[in-house]
């Protein structure tokens, strides 16, 4: 039996017990909205939505919306909201570098427009893909109520970045975004989401020169969803993915790549409050040149949804990833893989969200094949006063790669912004905030540290 006829015989033995065991009865499925945890450097644009600071998208459903609020607040109802955001940053170390360090401001304009039908307040999707993750997403995407026989939506941005260190550097960076899904009557509910990128990798990253050139890349995201409440008691859920990566630059095509996966999910409902889920997911990582770096990767799960009170909700993952090159001398990868998401709110002033993940990603560097990841990352937001509201968030991130040369490569991220934000009117907000990143690397040439302080004001209907 091949690989391949072993994937299928998997996803079909997840869809024979949940179908066996359903019943006649079904019920609509939910709407969904999208999530994924940012990475820890808010300077990365794979990692955030346009023009939008670091943070958490809270797990409960009745904060979901206040929370993506906060960076694209159209407070009232309607189908076109147009926003801009203009933020002012002095850096001290604009290269990320350890040596000459120089410093400069950047000016970043960010208009966009978003749409949705049928009308909403706040965006329904916060999807930010990361290049280095298999499959595009670093964390399972979150499931949202809605009572909306349809939802569709699409938006368009762009940042506009300028830099008083070197006019060169100035760059354009774009992304546009759409879902649409379906919920059919009998339970079975249909979606496709496509998300598309045009940025660059964020200054410190491994390039031919660690300066003035920030390879640039188009990135695409495609996921097509088909899920099913069989009974009140049980889901079933297939999704297919496909994410490409194509930079610009031809020293950097080595990471050009795409990848395509499909996964199976089973749910058994315990309570209203309560699932628990079994998860197969395939991916197949196919590189434009480095083809040595081909691979096929197969993750199991066993996780729990629990939304317990009004106050607390959490998603725990927890399982094995098996990661098999096509070129035998790269060996391969076998070992624990981890998603934990926790909401908590204290009171209605008062939430925190907490995040740790676990997995092998693809490589971002031309000396080595993988690399393995722990991340945690910690928001907290206090409203202080109906205008004047701060936050504090925290992440870290250690990544062990997997080096083809006789030098180690292990490396420790280290990020943390206080901001407080002052809401002039429903449709104008202003934030002020500072930010600290220090990378400590077994391999000096990588090491930094970087305080930003910036000062934006945001526009949104």
């Amino acid at each position: 039996m091949n690989r391949q006829t072993v994937h299928c015989v998997v996803i079909g033995v997840f869809a024979s017990v949940f179908l066996l065991a359903a019943g006649s009865k079904a019920i609509e499925i939910n709407d969904l909205v999208v999530v994924a945890a940012n990475s820890v450097s808010p300077e990365d644009p794979v990692d955030m939505p346009m023009g939008q600071g670091e943070e958490q998208t809270s797990l409960l459903p009745e904060e979901s919306e206040v929370a993506t609020a906060r960076n694209i607040f159209g407070l009232e109802g309607g189908y076109f909201h147009p926003y801009l955001n203009v933020y002012e940053e002095y850096s001290d170390n604009v290269y990320n570098s350890n040596v000459e360090e120089e410093d400069s401001f950047q000016t970043t304009v960010s208009p966009g427009i978003w749409f949705a039908l049928p009308r909403k307040k706040v965006i329904p999707i916060s999807l930010a893909p990361h290049n280095t993750s298999p499959g595009g997403l670093q964390n399972q995407l979150q499931d949202r109520t809605s009572p909306d026989r349809f939802v569709s939506y699409a938006l368009v941005g762009a940042d506009f970045k300028y830099y008083t260190e070197d006019s060169d550097l100035n760059d354009t960076d774009w992304v546009a975004e759409g879902l649409f899904r379906y919920n059919m009557r009998g339970g079975l509910s249909l979606q496709v989401i496509d998300r598309y990128t045009e940025a660059e990798d964020k200054f410190g990253t491994e390039t031919t020169t660690r300066e003035s050139i920030r390879p640039r890349f188009n990135t695409n995201f495609f996921m097509a969803t088909a899920d099913w409440t069989m009974t009140e008691k049980l889901r079933f859920q297939v999704d297919y993915t496909n994410f490409d990566v194509s930079y610009e630059e031809n020293l950097e095509d080595y990471k050009d790549r795409t990848d395509n996966g499909v996964a199976a999910y089973g749910y058994y409902n315990f309570s209203e409050k309560t699932s628990f889920f079994l998860q197969y997911e395939y991916i197949d990582v196919e590189y434009d040149e480095a083809v040595e770096n081909d691979s096929e990767q197969d993750f199991y799960y066993g996780g729990i949804k629990w939304d317990t009170t009004e106050k607390l909700a959490l998603l725990f993952k927890v399982g094995y990833q098996e990661r098999e090159f096509d070129l035998e001398e790269r060996g391969g990868y076998d070992g624990l893989a981890l998603d934990l998401q926790i909401t908590y709110r204290y009171s209605e002033k008062t939430s925190m969200n907490l995040s740790l993940y676990r997995t092998n990603e693809e490589t971002d560097s031309v000396v080595a094949t993988d690399r393995t990841v722990w991340g945690a990352s910690l928001g907290y937001n206090q409203k202080f006063t109906e205008k004047i509201t701060g936050s504090f968030d925290f992440a870290f991130e250690d990544a062990d790669y997997s080096q083809l040369i006789a030098e180690d490569r292990d490396e420790q991220t280290y990020f943390m912004r206080p901001a407080v934000q002052y809401l002039f009117k429903e449709w104008l907000r202003a934030e002020l905030a500072y930010e600290y990143e220090t990378v400590d690397s077994t391999q000096d040439f990588f090491e930094y540290t970087t305080n930003r302080v910036m000062l934006g004001v945001n526009f949104a209907l």
